[in-house]
């Protein structure tokens, strides 16, 4: 290679390494550059998402200038207690606040008249915020802390941020605020706020009012153990001296051991603390309330609302749904009436200030007057609005207690058992039977409040008299979790829990007056329930409260909407209510008058336990509903009490309540629909109906069926026997009679009914002769589906025969079965009879024609019966659990029954033939053995038709 071309390719190779090297120098640019734009980029979304987590951090973030308002030493909201008032806004129910209390708020400048003690300072800050002139106001060192860690966090937290959601982002706010607060205001201001708002127990807010409750003395002369005291408040305000005295002087004396370990106070200080003899003040007598259970109950409403501690710290004026002239006639009505009732002095001279109880109907008759300790409670609400009027807890002759105790329903849950047989497709008019044999094993031993039990009844009247066996048994064939839990979006909660269930219109469970008021006004709604408020599940509750407003007008909580909730539908809730307004459907066991009427259309009913020692009544028109319980406190028995004691009282206060009110009434949806009926059974009547009425039905559930209880039966006048085609004309009487069922058949003989005859009428029966005569089927039997009819037909001169049926006793026509036959029978088929469609009696006769044109004929009487029995299993329940450890047999029930009569009943357990039973007994007793187990039943009828139920399942443990 030349020199030249050396050169030229060193040249080349150096040209080469040159450009390499600019084009890395361009690279490196370009990859610094990149860097340098990603941070950029990544600086500039961390500055979006701070702005975006600042943005949501502040958004709805409350104002600083609350706090002096609030707090402020001369105006402050705070220096006024909280104030309930009525509806009006005139009449003032309660102030929250201490007998006696001036709320003050001092200052922590000494150069201030009075000023809080240098003492207190000292502890606060040593317990609580030892940093406190140091730190920025916020825990910046414990940052995601929930806890309030300063005295600025602790102040917004109390005063800002109480209603405010728990979580990361209320943390945030806290600190944030606190950080402004002190940067705004100053670390001294805040102090002072601190102690001027703090809670202290018992009602008391600031540390100076907190020191003038419980050692009468202001908070700028506390000593070193007085202000231990009321410093360890802050940490456990319960543990106050009045609520708490011995818990009280623990706590303070902890703070001195505190104070010494913290080194805030030296050993001489702490002995001569500890020694120190504290005196506490006596708590000042409280003042009567108006509607003390009342205002006890929209207080706990409120506390859900706008929270406790933000209605007890003061500031507010409250406006409730009370109405002060109700409330006031509704506790001298309760009171005149527990008065009267025990006979106490000048019960007879009722005061001028309570017209209500000069509406009081006159006592039944009794006896001595009833010992004292008879408490009473009431509860009214506005129909329309679900707003609470009157409230008034258990009272007795000694007055008012703020409590509204909760009680056994017993029978006032008889409704709630008919609601659920309607969404079944009954109604009111459907066929119940109160009689012994509808109760259960376990309530074998109740009876009815009169102790009669009374056959078949419409449900209406079963549940306007309580008519208990009859509504023991429909809860039963409902299923009784299945009824409660119906009641529970009504308002009646927790009836399905626990083994009483099947027991509880007898006894046990607890309900209180206010959840029967919101129960019972779905009905006077006709299905809707309205309300104001509404509970975290979004169940409405009875309103209490209307406005929650501070001192300078601004609302906390507007006045809210009413909103209606459809809880049923209208057709349904009419159903019941149909009942409940009834009038003459109480008559038998209330009478007529009685205390449910007021001359006006209102629902109404009486409830009440087994011992009677627990009565209810509620009842409501179309504008206000009211709930009265009167009882025995528990663990004191007395005798019966009379349901016309609370039903006066019910009487008395709406008669006052409408005086002004017009008169109006609920309109029928167009989904009932009216139709006359025979009572008891609910069908169309027919012309043995002894008793026809008008009831409202379901549209679609009408009676299509007539009437099969009450049914006119041939008989012979003289005898008192079944007539037959033998019996002579003139002998023959109709005669109509009630039907009752197998199980019903006991019921009938106490009542006195006469039965129906079942036998025939034989005396006047022709003999047989042996060449004209049916043998089969037998006269007076029972037949159905293809029937072969057997004899003889023959004999001197036969020239022909033919069989014939015609229907009832003495038939006006007569239908040949098959064709007139010329061959003579002897004990053999003599026709086929197909009775198929036919139901009832009959009669066959055989004709047979002589050659001298003679006929002889022989005749028989028979009841066709193509129908199947019906029947269901009534106890056990589907899903029921026994338990087998009381050794205790378990008695297997049905209900049963046939248009022409039953014959027995066979009992399946598991597959297998457990047992049979016969017409006069319709149960089985079964030993328990433990397991799930499945049990059927087949029914037969004379006849031979048989029906076989549903099984039901049921478990043994």
């Amino acid at each position: 290679m030349s020199t030249d071309q050396i050169a030229l390719l060193v040249n080349r190779r150096r040209r080469r390494g040159a450009s390499q090297k600019h084009s890395s120098s361009q690279s490196g640019v370009r990859i610094f550059l990149a860097v340098g734009s990603s941070i950029s980029l990544l600086f500039v979304v961390g500055l979006l998402a701070l702005g975006a987590l600042f943005a949501e951090l502040t958004k709805d973030l409350p104002s600083l200038e609350t706090l002096p308002v609030m707090l402020d030493r001369e105006t402050g909201q705070l220096l006024q207690p909280t104030r309930l008032y009525d509806r009006s806004g005139q009449t003032l129910l309660v102030t929250l606040e201490n007998p006696g209390e001036t709320r003050r708020f001092l200052s922590i400048d000494p150069q201030q008249a009075e000023f809080y003690s240098p003492q207190l300072l000292q502890i606060v800050l040593s317990l609580y915020d030892p940093s406190f002139w140091q730190h920025p106001g916020f825990a910046y060192w414990d940052i995601a802390n929930p806890q309030p860690l300063t005295l600025a966090e602790r102040l917004v937290d109390a005063l800002l941020l109480e209603a405010h959601p728990a979580g990361l982002r209320k943390t945030l706010q806290m600190r944030f605020l606190a950080g402004q607060v002190v940067a705004r205001y100053g670390r001294s201001q805040v102090l002072e706020w601190f102690l001027n708002s703090s809670y202290f127990g018992h009602l008391a807010y600031g540390a100076d009012s907190a020191a003038q409750l419980y050692l009468g003395k202001p908070a700028s002369q506390l000593t070193l153990a007085e202000a231990a005291l009321l410093a360890g408040l802050l940490e456990s305000p319960a543990l106050n001296p009045i609520d708490a005295p011995v818990a009280a002087r623990d706590e303070q004396h902890k703070v001195l051991e505190r104070l010494l370990l913290l080194g805030a106070i030296n050993q001489q200080e702490f002995d001569e603390a500890s020694a120190f003899d504290l005196t506490f003040q006596a708590a000042a007598p409280v003042k009567a309330q108006t509607a003390h259970a009342f205002t006890r109950l929209a207080l706990e409403q409120l506390a859900q609302i706008v929270g406790e501690r933000r209605v007890e710290r003061g500031g507010l004026k409250i406006i409730t749904t009370l109405d002060s002239d109700l409330q006031k006639q509704l506790a001298c009505t309760v009171q005149s009436q527990l008065q009267r009732l025990q006979e106490t002095p000048g019960s007879q001279e009722l005061s001028p200030d309570c017209p209500a109880a000069r509406l009081l109907p006159t006592l039944p008759p009794a006896g001595a007057a009833l010992p004292n300790g008879l408490t009473a409670s009431a509860v009214v609400l506005d129909v329309q609005s679900g707003d609470v009027l009157a409230l008034v807890g258990d009272i007795s002759l000694k007055g008012e207690q703020s409590s509204l105790t909760s009680h056994p329903p017993g029978t006032l849950l008889s409704p709630f058992i008919a609601l659920s047989g309607f969404t079944r497709g009954m109604g009111p008019a459907s066929l119940v039977w109160d009689i012994p044999t509808a109760l259960p094993p376990g309530l074998a031993g109740y009876s009815n409040p009169d102790g009669i039990f009374h056959g078949p009844q419409r449900l209406r009247l079963a549940v306007a008299n309580d008519y208990l066996a009859a509504m023991t048994r429909l809860m039963l064939q409902v299923g009784p979790e299945t009824v409660w839990r119906m009641a529970e979006p009504l308002g009646l909660s927790g009836l399905s829990d626990g083994q009483e269930r099947i027991g509880l219109l007898y006894d046990g469970g607890a309900v209180s007056p206010l959840s029967i008021a919101q129960a019972y006004n779905v009905f006077a709604n006709l299905g809707n329930q309205p309300s104001r408020l509404s509970d975290d599940e979004g169940k409405a509750q009875p309103g209490m409260v209307l406005s929650v407003e501070e001192l300078n007008g601004r609302k906390l909580m507007e006045d809210r909407l009413l909103t209606e909730q459809a809880v049923l539908s209208p057709p349904l809730a009419y159903l019941v209510h149909s009942i409940l307004s009834d009038e003459s459907a109480r008559w038998p066991s209330l009478g007529y008058p009685n205390p449910l009427e007021i001359g006006r259309p209102a629902g109404a009913r009486v409830g009440r336990t087994a011992t009677r020692q627990e009565l209810w009544t509620v009842g409501y028109t179309t504008d206000i509903l009211a709930v009265v319980w009167l009882g025995w406190p528990k663990g004191v028995e007395s005798a019966p009490l009379d349901v016309r004691m609370p039903s006066g009282i019910w009487h008395a206060f709406m008669q006052y309540a409408h005086r002004d009110k017009p008169v109006r009434n609920w309109d029928m949806p167009p989904e009932i629909a009216t139709i006359r009926v025979c009572d008891p059974s609910g069908k169309l009547p027919t012309p043995d109906c002894p008793s026809v009425v008008t009831e409202v039905f379901l549209r679609g559930t009408e009676p299509t069926g007539t009437d099969d209880l009450y049914r006119a039966v041939q008989v012979n006048r003289e005898t008192g026997l079944l007539a037959t085609v033998f019996t002579p004309l003139e002998l023959i009487e109709n005669r109509v009679y009630l039907f009752v069922p197998p199980e019903a058949q006991g019921w009938a003989k106490t009542a006195g009914l006469a039965p129906p005859p079942t036998d025939y009428d034989t005396i006047q029966v022709p003999p047989s002769r042996p060449d004209v005569k049916i043998s089969s089927p037998q006269t007076f039997s029972y037949v159905r589906d293809q029937v072969e009819v057997k004899g003889t037909a023959a004999g001197e001169g036969f020239v022909s025969y033919r069989v014939q049926i015609g229907e009832g006793l003495n038939p006006k026509n007569w239908i040949q079965l098959g064709d007139e036959e010329s061959k003579p029978v002897r004990e053999d088929t003599l026709a086929r009879w197909n009775t198929r469609g036919q139901e009832g009696l009959y009669a066959v006769q055989l004709l047979v024609l002589r050659q001298d044109q003679r006929v002889d004929s022989a005749v028989i009487q028979v009841t066709v019966d193509n129908t199947p029995p019906e029947a269901r299993i009534t106890y056990p329940v589907a899903g029921q659990e026994f338990d087998s450890s009381d050794g205790r047999p378990i008695i297997f029930q049905t209900e049963a029954s046939d248009n022409i009569a039953l014959s027995r009943l066979e009992w399946y357990l598991d597959g297998k033939k457990a047992g049979e039973s016969s017409q006069s007994s319709f149960s089985l007793p079964w030993s328990p053995q433990r397991g799930r187990h499945v049990l059927a039943l087949k029914a037969f009828d004379l006849a031979g038709n048989s029906t076989e139920t549903s099984s039901v399942e049921f478990t043994v443990k």
